[in-house]
């Protein structure tokens, strides 16, 4: 049955309220840290703590949340799209009371709130966050030093470089909005995307798989789902990301980085390490502790620095309360990865590409479903080639279902015994 048109109407009108309100909670920007404190870190030996300083929130909180929470109260209804705007209203809630909260205890709880934390399960309640690190970080460690690095692995291009190939992709590819690409100097991380424009950090080195990573995750997932919710005619909200849909929207562009091949062992250290050392700040390691740990792990010393910077940024430098956000990109992998496996195995197809009609959270994708067959949500524009090829990802995750099914022990001791009589008969033969 059709939602009536009055219903869409005073919901969009809430989603445009909603969209205003939101525009000065801007978390990343507000936790940033000005490139003067890594000089100053390094100038000083790297042998004391960082002198980071926050100007606190650029708008009246208590008055944002009073908005916030008379939107709430205007939307009481017991339907699907009235609790998403409803929760949606709660996570910017909780992200401008974090920015209050910036330099205490407090910052790191409501952090987790948002975010989660390396011991939060995924959607099978036993899973967590930790735990794939952990595994991942076994892995990476076997094969460390073994030579697996390509001649497209090594970081020989410049930001100008990268810039310059990034612009002609996303000219071929946002046919419709012009976007930008800029190599800048205070950035402190390797690239950041907004709605029109994807900045280089000038100091960064660049590989070509950089540049592929860079595109799936910036371009063809964190600008696209942009572009495609600020195109949405009734749903505004969806151009904007809230808080609640980021474990989402970075799950899906680092499945983006796995499907289509560009993800390695260097960058997968880089989100695994920093979980583990979410785990390590919260169990009282400093900011130094964990700079050295970066750099025990491979990590160049102006990398060890940020990644750092990424987990005690507006927390405690002195440890015992760290930004968390960084868990998302692993638990939205996990999430992400299983929902396309259960959409495709049950014929829910039209939900890959609902996956791109704007920023929002996994649970919200069958209500927007119905919504795109309704015609009330506009078609998204931008889609990546796999989102597009849905032959291939069918037959990719109806197979990744199957194994997922399988007895992995058992399999494991079953090729181990295989591979330990082989290589012992080999002994064998050659000593004889």
């Amino acid at each position: 049955m059709p939602l009536p048109a009055a219903f869409i109407e005073r919901l969009s009108e809430v989603s445009r309220e909603l969209s205003e309100v939101q525009k000065p909670i801007r978390v990343l920007r507000a936790l940033a840290w000005p490139p003067e404190v890594r000089e100053d870190f390094f100038a000083r030996g790297a042998r004391e703590l960082p002198r980071a300083t926050y100007e606190g929130p650029r708008f009246d909180v208590a008055a944002t949340v009073r908005r916030l929470r008379e939107i709430t109260a205007r939307i009481s209804g017991d339907n699907d799209i009235e609790r998403l705007l409803r929760d949606t209203c709660e996570s910017y809630e909780i992200a401008a009371q974090l920015l209050a909260s910036v330099g205490t205890r407090r910052f790191w709880a409501l952090s987790c709130e948002l975010y989660g934390r390396p011991q939060s399960v995924s959607c099978d309640g036993k899973t967590t966050n930790l735990a794939l690190a952990e595994h991942f970080d076994r892995v990476i460690d076997h094969y460390a030093g073994q030579g697996l690095g390509l001649v497209e692995d090594k970081p020989e291009l410049t930001a100008l470089e990268v810039a310059e190939e990034l612009q002609r992709r996303f000219d071929r590819f946002f046919v419709h909005h012009p976007i930008r690409v800029e190599v800048v100097d205070s950035l402190s991380a390797n690239a950041v995307a907004g709605a029109d424009v994807v900045k280089i950090n000038r100091a960064s080195g660049f590989s070509r798989r950089d540049v592929e990573q860079l595109a799936h995750h910036e371009g063809y997932v964190h600008v696209a789902t942009t572009l495609n919710g600020r195109s949405q005619p009734l749903f505004s909200i969806l151009g904007t990301g809230a808080p609640r849909t980021t474990r989402t929207q970075e799950g899906l562009a680092i499945f983006s980085e796995f499907i289509s091949q560009t993800m390695d062992l260097e960058r997968l250290r880089r989100l695994t390490d920093r979980i583990l050392a979410i785990k390590m700040a919260e169990d009282g390691a400093s900011f130094l502790e964990l700079y050295r740990y970066f750099l025990e792990h491979g990590h160049a010393p102006t990398q060890a620095f940020e990644c750092a910077r990424r987990v005690c940024r507006g927390g405690l430098v002195e440890g015992g309360a760290p930004f968390t956000k960084d868990v998302v990109y692993l638990d939205g992998l996990i999430r992400v990865s299983n929902f396309l496996r259960v959409a495709i195995t049950s014929g829910k197809l039209e939900y890959v590409q609902t996956l791109f009609v704007g920023k929002l959270d996994l649970s919200d994708i069958p209500i927007f479903a119905q919504l795109r067959r309704e015609g009330v949500l506009a078609e998204p524009r931008y889609l990546p080639d796999w989102a597009r090829d849905l032959p291939f990802l069918t037959a990719y995750m109806a197979y990744s279902a199957f194994l997922n099914q399988t007895d992995l022990d058992a399999t494991h001791e079953y090729y181990e015994d295989i591979i330990a009589r082989a290589e012992a008969s080999l002994v064998t033969k050659a000593i004889a």
